[in-house]
């Protein structure tokens, strides 16, 4: 099952806001085959952008049930530097597909020869197109989306898509988005048109047909103009995003303690100390080892009056046993010893490094003082740590450096740029044997700092690193947001993240 609960997507334009789905609901069941009408730019492709995955509601819920592909024939996904078949082993990584069955599979069904191993940016877009198709036939998923009619290649090799989607593949459910009527007359059981932001169902393909075609002949081309753009003061990417529910004290649901650690001088980082703080969950009697939590910038993300709550967070998530009941660790970087000492270049120097530095910090300074309160678990995959920014890079090399202490990480627009050698990571991980490490990297689109940081771009380098996890068969995600260096998306997933870690 798919379904759409009060869905909402808006982007930014240059003059206000394009609201596209403005509370919408659709529902998909197993093996049905659903059509979705509507006239261009009323938000089809957003549509299934979002039935995919690849995009995020500003708001409302998308739950999906079952396996969805991506939109047939779309290469977009390829790396271009790679080849067809490298391209094919990434994506038969992600899916946990048999790499061999796959390969031979695309090999001969896509009809490539040579081509298959040269470099995809040297393919046509007809070759692209087949070479995605292939792919995409070679993943049962339980559902495939259609945006367009599917032509690929010429004839003979069109009736050979046809046949393995739709009659090889007859019981799976399909999503077909199109401007054909008779194709989705065709192939399609129900259909939904979608016209000024909501779904409007029908259970007859042909009333659907005939109230698209009626809406079309409506003198609605100037109220489209006026329904989807909405003149306001300049926009701010963050402004899509709310907190978490889950980030909301619930009178029913106990709270953990809090403690401040005394963290001593360490050898480590000498010229600095340090402030930590333990939450210890509710109800805790000693008895059993905690997964653990580690939070950099652990003041932020723990303070009553700051963006993040987790503490709520964690109360939350535990008392619906969303999570394990853990421990966390909030460590703040040092503060020089001495009064000419910058904080922001030790934070940098502590955060930013591609060193075991950090990771021995918290091993020999921090977690003894956490264990004198709680018995904290020696597994790694029970361990986590994140943070944002240069506390997000922080993280994955603790984890890097040392995978039998962390075996998950999560990083909110992580700094894999060049300030101290961390646009180098994924050639690094590219060139190294895959470590136990789960990973969860979110950034936004317009996180781009000026000032000293002018020139670096947070974007590519948090794409660059989940091509590279893709590559090495990691277990991984990476969410981009509309938001620029901030917080505020982070907050806003910061409890699914731990669900998707903790699973």
């Amino acid at each position: 099952m798919i379904e759409f609960q009060d869905v909402r997507k808006s982007y930014p334009v240059r003059n206000g806001v394009n609201r596209v789905l403005r509370g919408a609901d659709l529902l998909i069941h197993p093996g049905e085959k659903v059509g979705i009408l509507g006239r261009n730019g009323a938000g089809k492709s957003t549509t299934i952008r979002l039935l995919s995955g690849s995009e995020l509601p500003t708001s409302g819920t998308v739950d999906r049930r079952m396996s969805v592909s991506w939109p047939l024939a779309f290469g977009g996904a390829f790396q271009g530097a790679l080849t067809g078949r490298d391209n094919a082993k990434c994506i038969s990584r992600i899916y946990g597909r048999d790499i061999k069955d796959t390969l031979d599979f695309v090999q001969d069904f896509a009809e490539l020869g040579l081509y298959f191993d040269e470099p995809v940016r040297t393919y046509s877009s007809g070759m692209a197109a087949r070479l995605a198709f292939a792919i995409s036939m070679s993943i049962e998923f339980d559902c495939f989306l259609i945006d367009e009619v599917v032509h690929v290649g010429d004839h003979k090799f069109h009736e050979k898509c046809q046949v393995e989607l739709f009659e090889k593949r007859a019981n799976r459910a399909r999503v077909i988005v199109s401007h054909s009527e008779d194709f989705v007359r065709e192939h399609c059981d129900r259909a939904y048109v979608l016209k000024d932001g909501i779904f409007r169902p029908f259970d007859d393909v042909d009333e659907a047909i005939d109230f698209h075609i009626n809406s079309l002949h409506e003198n609605g081309a100037a109220n489209d103009t006026n329904r989807t753009t909405v003149a306001m003061p300049p926009h701010d990417p963050n402004s899509i995003y709310s907190p978490h529910p889950a980030t909301i004290r619930r009178l029913d649901v106990p709270e953990g303690t809090q403690i401040e650690l005394s963290i001593l001088p360490s050898s480590i980082f000498p010229e600095c100390r340090h402030q930590a703080w333990l939450y210890r969950p509710a109800g805790y009697d000693g008895s059993t080892a905690l997964p653990l939590m580690v939070f950099q910038d652990g003041w932020w993300f723990k303070a009553d009056d700051g963006p993040w709550q987790t503490p709520v967070v964690l109360d939350n998530l535990i008392a619906d046993g969303a999570i394990p009941p853990m421990a966390a660790l909030f460590v703040e970087a040092g503060k020089s010893n001495h009064d000419h000492g910058l904080a922001s270049e030790q934070r940098s120097f502590e955060y930013d490094s591609l060193s075991d530095r950090y990771v021995r910090f918290l091993e020999e300074a921090v977690f003894p003082e956490a264990r004198k309160h709680v018995t904290i678990t020696d597994d790694p995959t029970k361990r986590a740590i994140g943070g944002f920014g240069s506390g997000g890079i922080c993280a994955f090399t603790a984890a890097w450096q040392r995978s039998d202490v962390f075996g998950q990480v999560f990083s909110f627009c992580g700094s894999f740029v060049d300030i101290r050698g961390g646009g180098s990571y994924p050639d690094i991980i590219r060139q190294s044997e895959p470590k136990p490490l789960r990973v969860f990297l979110q950034v936004g689109i317009n996180a781009k700092p000026s000032g000293r940081f002018d020139g670096l771009d947070w974007p590519s380098g948090n794409r660059a690193m989940a091509r590279a996890f893709a590559l090495k068969g990691y277990d991984y995600q990476l969410v981009t947001g509309e938001g620029d260096f901030s917080h505020i998306h982070g907050v806003s997933i910061l409890p699914d993240v731990l669900k998707w870690l903790w699973r």
